[in-house]
């Protein structure tokens, strides 16, 4: 069985009603975000960055699985579906995608402000200060902020490099250093990306679906089942 490597980003659960940073009327418009999204925001005001990630909580619970997700999970019938994902949230799982890595932090979980291998599943969808893990220290979102090592890179490199196919779905390859993954892919393989807006500059073998994440994966499932 092929595998199939997916890297996703914001433009992924976009269509499901997640809020993304950059698009417009996205938070960047009301945050900035390295006023909740930095571990030295987290020094400075942790109430904050726990109110912002309880309200992206909530959402993610009232948020369903879009088409897009969907799709992903049947491939698993075809395909050793691996998906590398840079979003906080649990749609993939939720769709039926059954391997999934977190790059950049999952909401559905916290873990200790000192010990950062105390990692906890939440039952509560809010966090509060006097949350304390069992060794004392303050529980904290599990979220890779800026400043701070993302901790599953390697484990993302060698799926990426195992890949028979690979898409980039819905990310602006702008975010480093998950953006340079692309790089990791084995020669020759083919590449799609998945994207409404993509970037004028492209390789040459990058394939290019501009669509959003929903129609842009079903023809992404046309394309695969005629290479069968």
């Amino acid at each position: 069985m092929k595998r199939l490597v997916i890297l996703s980003g914001a433009g992924m659960s976009a269509e499901s009603g997640i809020r993304t940073f950059r698009d417009m009327n996205g938070l960047w418009e009301e945050y900035d975000v390295m006023e909740v999204a930095s571990i030295e925001a987290w020094h400075k005001n942790p109430e904050l960055l726990l109110r912002f990630y309880n309200d992206r909580r909530k959402q993610m619970i009232n948020s369903q699985p879009n088409r897009g997700h969907l799709l992903l999970a049947q491939l698993e019938e075809f395909y050793d579906v691996q998906i590398i994902t840079q979003n906080v949230d649990d749609l993939h799982e939720r769709a039926g995608s059954s391997k999934v890595l977190h790059l950049h932090g999952e909401l559905t979980k916290a873990r200790s402000s000192k010990y950062p291998s105390l990692v906890y599943q939440l039952d509560n969808p809010e966090m509060k200060m006097g949350d304390l893990c069992e060794k004392g220290s303050q529980l904290r979102p599990h979220i890779v902020w800026f400043g701070e090592e993302v901790p599953e890179m390697d484990k993302a490199i060698k799926i990426t490099r195992s890949a028979d196919i690979l898409c980039v779905i819905g990310t602006s390859l702008n975010v480093y250093p998950a953006a340079g993954l692309v790089n990791f892919a084995p020669a020759g393989i083919p590449v799609f990306l998945i994207d409404p807006n993509p970037p004028a500059h492209l390789p040459r073998h990058i394939r290019v679906i501009s669509e959003k994440a929903g129609a842009g994966v079903d023809i992404l499932c046309q394309k695969l089942q005629d290479a069968v």
